[in-house]
């Protein structure tokens, strides 16, 4: 990021080429802070817009700017003259205005787009004006990388003496603003920033100034930009990374830390009861989730799970669902999730249910688009005493003659407290179950074993 106040003497810039478009000449201002660079184009009206307001408002002599002349305005060295002559003029402004440096030259140059201090401003502007509406209800905020660095980066740096007394650009705006936040989402921006060499994604910054925040949204971040996590660790209820091609929990758990895999009681996540870290690049779960004591809801939707991982050590988990993972076997999870509830596993390659035989605790069920095949499967989710949810459409079995009738048999007399398919039993399939159950029952002599639900 650039920061003109900083890198006042090391700041330039330049006119180095030209370009038309739809029959108008554009000059392409290039402007130097320090190791940063970006280009912004303009064509000669608004340069001379620029000089009128910069010539009644701030002193900037009259006569610098190259005249306005229409006769041979498109003729090649009338325009490479003119060129020449406005990247003197833009030299002659920033050096007189370097000082004060007033908001409609930073903006002709797009300081307020590329600058951490005038960024700031321009959120200062916005907070001045608006801060009540977002706070006065949810207390949510949508930040950029480029912007939370901003802040990072003023808070940690001296700041200018103050070059206006319009209080609505005042720093304190945003300081105060963003640590009253209770939701904050920070959106990465990939690639390069507009029309500079600015990777927001490559930028540090810290989570400090944000001291209320409960729940946070990381979207298309880097995780490896975060170098300070503040109070996060105490204030966090529900964390959110998505598209951030993580690959391990340590990477947000741990970010702040040298050692990775160490532990201490600081480092305890100790708030923190939902977790949400789908679209991401995760294959298994790291020792460091043992800094979540009290995680409740744990999601890891489309990432590259090839089996379930072992949550033993999380004994609050209720809840777990792991869509459009790489899973195809699940063989005696209840030795790793222990008392789950809540199990989404939709959109798998799972083929057999055996694994899911002692999952006692578990209320519900989503297997949706998986491969299961054969009927006879569901006899090893009849004994589960607590199962009342249960989705299976979009495998094969839910294809079969009398789908519904044949799961339903499975849980006996407890067939009409299961909801299949988000569907709650019809009298019609509980009588034809009933049915089913009597001829069995005639046929064998006794009661069937896949009928003996007690």
């Amino acid at each position: 990021m650039a920061c003109f106040w900083l890198n006042s003497q090391e700041t330039r810039v330049k006119i180095p080429i030209t370009e038309e478009q739809e029959n108008t000449v554009f000059y392409i201002i290039q402007v130097f802070v320090g190791e940063i660079y970006w280009s912004v184009k303009h064509r000669y009206n608004d340069f001379y817009e620029l000089n009128t307001k910069l010539v009644n408002d701030h002193g900037v002599a009259k006569d610098i700017l190259p005249c306005k002349k229409l006769l041979r305005s498109k003729c090649p060295e009338f325009i490479e003259n003119r060129r020449h002559g406005l990247e003197i003029y833009l030299q002659k402004v920033l050096k007189f205005l370097k000082l004060a440096m007033p908001r409609v030259f930073l903006e002709f140059l797009d300081f307020h787009l590329y600058d951490v201090y005038f960024i700031l401003q321009s959120l200062a502007l916005k907070f001045y004006s608006e801060a009540d509406s977002y706070l006065s209800s949810a207390k949510t905020y949508n930040f950029t990388t480029l912007e939370v660095h901003a802040i990072t980066k003023c808070c940690n740096t001296p700041l200018p003496a103050e070059n206006t007394s319009d209080k609505r650009y005042d720093l304190t705006h945003v300081f105060d603003f963003s640590s009253q936040l209770n939701i904050l989402y920070i959106n990465g921006i990939s690639g390069t920033y507009l029309r500079s060499i600015i990777k927001p994604n490559e930028l540090m910054y810290d989570f400090k100034v944000f001291k209320k925040v409960n729940t946070l949204s990381l979207n298309e971040v880097c995780l490896e930009s975060i170098k300070d996590l503040g109070q996060l660790r105490t204030t966090l209820k529900n964390l959110t990374i998505i598209k951030s091609n993580m690959t391990s929990l340590c990477q947000i758990l741990q970010c702040d830390v040298l050692h990775k895999y160490t532990f201490d009681n600081a480092q305890v996540w100790n708030a923190l009861t939902v977790m949400d870290l789908s679209s991401n690049c995760l294959t298994d779960i790291d020792p460091t989730i043992s800094l979540t004591p009290n995680l409740e809801v744990l999601i890891l939707d489309q990432n590259r799970f090839s089996s379930i991982p072992n949550l033993l050590q999380l004994e609050k988990l209720t809840r777990l669902s792991m869509c459009s993972n790489l899973i195809t076997t699940c063989q005696e999870i209840h030795l790793r999730l222990g008392n789950i509830q809540h199990l989404n596993l939709s959109q798998n390659s799972i083929t057999s249910l055996v694994g899911f035989s002692k999952l006692y605790s578990l209320v519900s069920l989503n297997l949706t688009a998986n491969n299961i095949h054969d009927i006879e499967e569901i006899k090893y989710l009849s004994q589960l005493p607590c199962l009342e949810d249960l989705k299976l459409t979009g495998n094969n079995v839910s294809t079969i003659v009398d789908y519904r009738v044949k799961v339903l048999e499975y849980f006996g007399t407890r067939a009409e407290e299961i909801c299949l398919d988000n569907e709650q039993p019809l009298q019609p399939e509980l009588d034809k179950v009933s049915i089913r159950r009597a001829l069995k029952i005639l046929k064998e002599g006794s009661t069937p074993a896949i009928l003996n639900t007690r």
